[in-house]
């Protein structure tokens, strides 16, 4: 090329970079945040009487481990007492009835991720406009917040616990912190998955169970007003505990994709409705009802694309969220698939513990010739479920009055 500095295409042409007014890209809105509360001495809300309560956040975060040695906590359900009463001059001594305590297992682990704004001096010599290492900390943690939402809250509702303990090496082999199917699951045209004596939440026969129940949803199969009036009466809905508006009325949370969306929204009763309305009039006065899109027969529904996954089937077995996902972008990459499993959420839906919250570390090398930055966390996002490892068979007496899941069929909507 001739060395025409007039010419545009001349090398020293080059625009000028405004660092003041550098992008990030856009971050999805994520949902799970808004519903998080802490559950801890010093910070836990307490009754009249000073004694510890337990939080009524959806998301519950326990801080005990970043005072106290260990990697697990163990929250502790007294059931309820289920042996009829003595009555008249029957005697009572010796028919009283044993405590039985089930516990939900929050595991911590080591979460972290790091970039590296400096190559080499050139490196930022060339690219100093970028200002890359000003910039690092905000773009680390825009990918704790995704860590958060996909691998943290939702990664725990589909498999039991989150992404950092089940991938651990830490937890490898360990006979119970593993993945585990919900407890409670819908599958629209069939109703809830059943268990007995073989297959109670935790043995293989259960995840084999669900894959075939899946594997039958059909087209008509749909997330709509009908599948809702029969998810609202079923006794485990029923059990979750529900958001009171001002007006004393309850209100379960149902997390629905923005394809589930769409079918409810082509149902003629549900348009008919003034779901809309009363979702604008209830969160007025409801912090934990913003973002909510209808509220309808007593559910306030929330739509959302980073909360909620596809689910197939792989082996007889079902998969939560895309197949085999490499990177982060892979969890909203649900285009091809037809089938999404939902949330209904009350209070204690998850647990989480922090050994360590979140901080910045910074590595020089070579002289300072290569930087990175990095942040860490230690802590574990674990599922409500309250397990029965003391009596009976393991599952045959979980109790999780927190959350339950519904698989509907969702193909994307027609353009």
């Amino acid at each position: 090329m001739a060395n025409n500095i007039f010419e545009r295409a001349f090398t020293g042409n080059q625009a000028k970079i405004l660092a003041n007014l550098m992008k990030f890209e856009s971050l999805d809105f994520h949902i799970w945040g808004k519903l998080a509360k802490f559950n801890t001495p010093g910070g836990r809300p307490v009754t009249k009487n000073l004694q510890p309560s337990v939080s009524d956040a959806v998301v519950v975060i326990q801080n005990e481990l970043q005072r106290a040695m260990g990697d697990t906590i163990k929250v502790p359900m007294h059931r309820l007492l289920d042996n009829l009463p003595t009555v008249g001059k029957t005697q009572l001594a010796g028919h009283e009835e044993e405590p039985k305590i089930n516990h939900a297992v929050v595991p911590i682990d080591l979460v972290r991720h790091a970039e590296s704004p400096q190559d080499g001096i050139m490196s930022t010599q060339t690219t100093k406009e970028y200002q890359l290492i000003k910039n690092t900390k905000p773009a680390l943690l825009r990918h704790y917040a995704m860590n958060e939402e996909y691998l943290g809250c939702t990664y725990a509702m589909y498999n039991g616990f989150s992404y950092n303990i089940l991938q651990s090496s830490r937890f490898s082999g360990h006979a119970t912190i593993t993945a585990i199917s919900h407890p409670h699951i819908f599958i629209a045209g069939y109703g809830k998955v059943g268990y007995g004596v073989a297959d109670y939440p935790g043995t293989a026969a259960y995840e084999t169970e669900v894959g075939t129940r899946i594997n039958g949803i059909g087209v008509s199969h749909i997330f709509d007003t009908d599948f809702l009036r029969g998810l609202k009466a079923h006794r485990n809905i029923q059990r979750i505990a529900p958001v009171i508006t001002k007006e004393g009325n309850p209100l379960r949370l149902v997390f629905a994709h923005p394809y589930q969306i769409a079918t409810l929204e082509a149902d003629d009763l549900f348009n008919t409705s003034a779901a809309k309305i009363w979702a604008q009039e209830s969160k007025r006065d409801n912090p934990m009802l913003m973002g909510a899109k209808y509220i309808w027969n007593n559910f306030a529904i929330y739509e959302t694309d980073t909360a909620v996954w596809p689910v197939s089937v792989s082996g007889g077995d079902p998969v939560w969220g895309v197949s085999s996902p490499t990177k982060m972008s892979d969890y909203t990459g649900y285009s091809t698939y037809n089938t999404f499993a939902g949330f209904v959420l009350g209070a204690g839906a998850l647990f989480k513990a922090l050994g360590r919250a979140i901080e910045f570390k910074q590595r020089m090398a070579d002289y300072d010739e290569i930087i990175g930055i990095a942040y860490r966390s230690v802590e574990g996002y674990a599922r409500g479920d309250y397990w029965n490892d003391d009596d009976a068979t393991r599952g045959q007496y979980l109790v999780n009055d927190g959350s339950a899941l519904f698989v509907t069929y969702a193909p994307a909507p027609a353009m």
